[in-house]
């Protein structure tokens, strides 16, 4: 499903206007419309009786463009409705109600109609409104839409703090207040909204953190926009769906055999972390990779023969336990037979495995994924990258992105989606940047955000976890075809984007089972099965 900026949302409702007629009074109208039902919805849970509650209390904050538009138009909605509603009004009543706009519009029917407007001015002191605040049941907020670009200050801020200090329960409208619409960044102060209604298609700073988690439960309404409009514009944003991931998982023909659904080919694991290199083969098996080879150290052999017996292994020389020059020696039509080839998990940092690494790399002309270890050994001269053959998916989470783009772990986390797409432009990459929130980049600039998962995946072996679920997807979208290099890429990045898509709810299914507090990195290998296949 794909997701809009502001400027993409107002080149949509520019075209639903302007070329096709539809009056922008009509979207208002509709968009209250909408509102009305969340807010009955919300009436009746306060109602014992199950029909709307009418001795319910609402407040509506209005800004003066169209968000406040939305919200006049619902308090008036509400009002002949018989609900006890006030406004408060950010903005001069008289001065709103000498321009001529569909907010003013609504405007001057709410105070013609005697609904109470508690006025605040931009500047100049604060009003007690902290009572009206405490005495609704619930308060909708329609101060800002999604076309704020500066930090919110002054009286803004009051309520905006007040409102977060002492609302029972916040609505808002398209976007919360003080969220950028682009970004998910925080401007200065925002609301913290229970649910969010917004209109015609999601906004992107909707699911990004810190955005995110400002958001509460989002909903998405039709105001009569033809959707077919977002088609003539260029979008970069996308979020996967059910419906969406089913559609991708490989097909898997009847008439088969292990070759049809690829070869995966892993190093990874060390004396220290042999576990990692049996998540990782492990996983590729369960999402129906054909073939999974480790090429190991001897240690970890031994460990991965105790927990995946299908999994073949081939020693490699080994110092001090770990990979070096030697490990890749003699292995060159092991790495030509592969459909992908996974590096990292668990393979130690010292000088000989960061030239393991690079020396690996330059073998290479099949796609590979690249992981924790991998990663650090990189740092180093992170050009190397640009020297790849084949496309390549990088899994870093904030930490190692820090290392490799030199930039620190709070800016990155403040700028995910811009650090992720621009790393992978300039590398010619694909970048899974790890968060509450992933995003996955491809070097076109297309991003998804992946919205499954939870805090029980941040537990050591988990990212090993991921890296076999991509390669084990890879393996099948390439196995044994003739591709050109931008259908090969393309698969690369779609088996990405599903592999962070059913990680995720592979760690929702697991908490649900246990906790958050209890799942383990083997417990999303037995949900992975279920969840994919039944």
């Amino acid at each position: 499903m794909k997701t809009v900026t502001s400027t993409q949302m107002r080149e949509v409702e520019r075209m639903a206007i302007e070329e096709l007629g539809i009056p922008s009074i009509i979207l208002m109208e509709n968009a209250a419309i909408r509102l009305a039902t969340h807010c009955f919805r919300l009436m009746e849970n306060l109602s014992a009786g199950g029909s709307a509650n009418k001795n319910a209390k609402v407040l509506i904050t209005c800004g003066s463009g169209n968000n406040g538009g939305d919200g006049l138009a619902l308090a008036r909605i509400l009002y002949l409705k018989g609900i006890d509603i006030k406004v408060i009004y950010m903005g001069d009543t008289d001065r709103g109600s000498a321009v001529k706009n569909d907010a003013s519009l609504n405007l001057a029917i709410v105070k013609n109609l005697g609904i109470t407007i508690l006025q605040v001015h931009s500047a100049g002191d604060f009003p007690d409104i902290k009572n009206e605040i405490e005495k609704c049941d619930f308060i909708v907020d329609a101060l800002f839409g999604i076309g704020l670009t500066r930090n919110i200050d002054g009286n803004f801020k009051m309520l905006i703090e007040t409102i977060n200090r002492y609302a029972k329960f916040v609505l808002s409208v398209d976007m919360p207040s003080g969220v950028h619409s682009d970004t998910g960044r925080i401007m200065g102060c925002a609301v913290k909204a229970n649910e969010t209604v917004t209109f015609a298609h999601p906004k992107t700073g909707l699911y990004v953190f810190p955005g995110a988690e400002y958001a509460g439960k989002i909903s998405i309404e039709d105001i009569g926009i033809p959707y077919n409009l977002i088609d003539k514009i260029k979008i970069e944003a996308e979020i996967l769906t059910d419906d969406e991931a089913l559609k991708m998982i490989p097909v898997r023909t009847r008439r088969s055999n292990k070759g049809s659904f690829g070869k995966v080919l892993v190093f990874a694991g060390s004396n220290e972390m042999p576990g990692a290199a049996a998540f990782a083969c492990s996983a590729s098996y369960m999402v129906g990779a054909g073939l999974v080879c480790a090429c190991v150290v001897p240690h970890t052999a031994d460990v991965i023969h105790h927990w995946q017996r299908e999994v073949i292994t081939r020693n490699v020389p080994e110092l001090n336990g770990m990979y070096c020059k030697k490990s890749f020696e003699n292995l060159q039509e092991e790495i030509n037979r592969a459909d992908v080839i996974v590096i990292g998990p668990g393979i130690g940092r010292s000088s000989d495995v960061t030239e393991f690494v690079r020396g690996l790399l330059g073998m290479i002309n099949t796609p590979v994924v690249l992981d924790a270890d991998a990663l650090f050994a990189l740092g180093e001269n992170i050009d190397v990258l640009k020297t790849l053959k084949a496309p390549c998916v990088i899994t870093p989470h904030p930490g190692e992105m820090s290392r490799l783009t030199g930039r620190g772990t709070r800016e990155i986390l403040d700028n995910i989606v811009e650090t992720a797409v621009n790393f992978s432009k300039e590398f010619n990459i694909i970048t899974l940047l790890k968060d509450a929130h992933t995003i996955i980049a491809a070097p076109d600039g297309k991003y998804f955000i992946n919205l499954t998962g939870n805090n029980a995946l941040s537990k050591a072996g988990t990212g090993d976890v991921l890296t076999g679920v991509i390669a084990g997807f890879i393996a099948q979208m390439n196995a044994k075809c003739v591709l050109a290099d931008d259908e090969s890429r393309r698969n690369v990045f779609n088996a990405a984007v599903l592999g962070a898509y059913y990680h995720g709810k592979a760690g929702e299914d697991a908490a649900e089972k246990s906790s958050c507090y209890e799942v383990m990195a083997e417990d999303l290998l037995a949900e992975l099965e279920s969840i994919i296949f039944d």
